[in-house]
């Protein structure tokens, strides 16, 4: 017995044309997201711009949209973390440097961390996996989480 074939898609192979059928579809339900796939499709085509670029994605200075949403998820990860240890930075800190001195590199490579690891230990993990590194310094982990610095002679 043969299996039924899967039936051939009917949307056109062209990407170009793809996006076309997406803005068409959003007009009536979104219609400034309609618009702004438009005109992205439209400046790639009539100017050659980079769909990157007409998109966004390529970003400016080097950020691209891809790193501010990993950078976002690493630090909600680490903020996780401050939670988990008490809203204490200076064990937050104390924490990062462990996993990153003693955490040996086939364990830090792993995609899922270690279920017997204590929990701050794990959202560490799971953020350094993000690939966009750990801030290694108290001042890195603040500025990273925003976190000010609650000691009254400016020292911290």
């Amino acid at each position: 017995m043969s299996q039924p074939r899967p039936k051939a898609s009917k949307l056109p192979t062209s990407p170009i044309r793809r996006m076309r059928i997406a803005a068409r579809l959003l007009r009536g339900h979104h219609p400034e997201l309609a618009q702004w796939l438009e005109t992205a499709v439209q400046a790639h085509v009539t100017q050659g711009i980079d769909m990157d670029h007409t998109l966004g994605f390529a970003g400016t200075l080097g950020r691209t949209p891809r790193f501010d949403e990993l950078r976002t998820r690493r630090n909600r990860l680490l903020s996780r973390a401050l939670v988990v240890l008490h809203n204490d930075m200076h064990t937050l800190h104390f924490e990062v440097q462990r996993y990153l001195e003693r955490t040996p590199a086939a364990q830090r490579d792993r995609t899922a961390p270690d279920a017997n690891w204590p929990v701050a230990r794990q959202l560490i993990h799971r953020a350094n996996h993000l690939g966009l590194g750990l801030p290694g310094t108290l001042p890195g982990l603040r500025k990273a989480l925003r976190h000010p610095c609650k000691n009254s002679n400016g020292g911290c």
